[in-house]
């Protein structure tokens, strides 16, 4: 197991990461991706992400296998959070939490828009709901933010 930087390289596979996982943020599950979320999802979006400045992009690996990934916007925003679906539950979410905040030692309020499914998961690191539910194009999403000094 590491936890390492995102490199270009692994853009294709955080892309079919998250997109494997839109059952866990979608209204309904069958339905398409919304072509507004696709394009955020494409290898070419990852990949301009991770060369971008203002985001941090971590990778946690397993037998060279990418099973989580974490994605920092301006240095207080959690932009993306996803772990494999067969590694739930194992504490990798909180892994990749734990390292992404201890780069970024001065930020000490971050937020970020919850899928539904993770309302719990971010709960337990000490995020709290700041506004209702809100629902564009069947993806739901929760806005929560994390307080270091609450």
């Amino acid at each position: 197991m590491s936890i390492r930087i995102a490199i270009k390289q692994d853009s294709e596979a955080l892309s079919k990461l998250v997109i494997s996982l839109a059952h866990f943020y979608q209204e309904k599950p069958s339905e398409p991706l919304p072509k507004w979320i696709m394009d955020t999802l494409q290898p070419s979006s990852f990949e301009s992400r991770i060369n971008h400045s203002g985001y941090l992009n971590l990778v946690y690996e397993e037998s060279s296998e990418i099973k989580g990934y974490i994605s920092i916007k301006d240095t207080s925003h959690l932009y993306h959070l996803f772990v494999h679906e067969e590694s739930h539950g194992k504490g990798i979410a909180r892994q990749l939490w734990l390292r992404a905040r201890s780069h970024f030692p001065e930020s000490h309020h971050y937020t970020l828009r919850s899928s539904l499914f993770a309302i719990p998961v971010y709960s337990k690191f000490g995020f709290y709901k700041t506004d209702s539910i809100a629902f564009k194009d069947g993806i739901g999403f929760q806005p929560m933010a994390f307080n270091a000094n609450a």
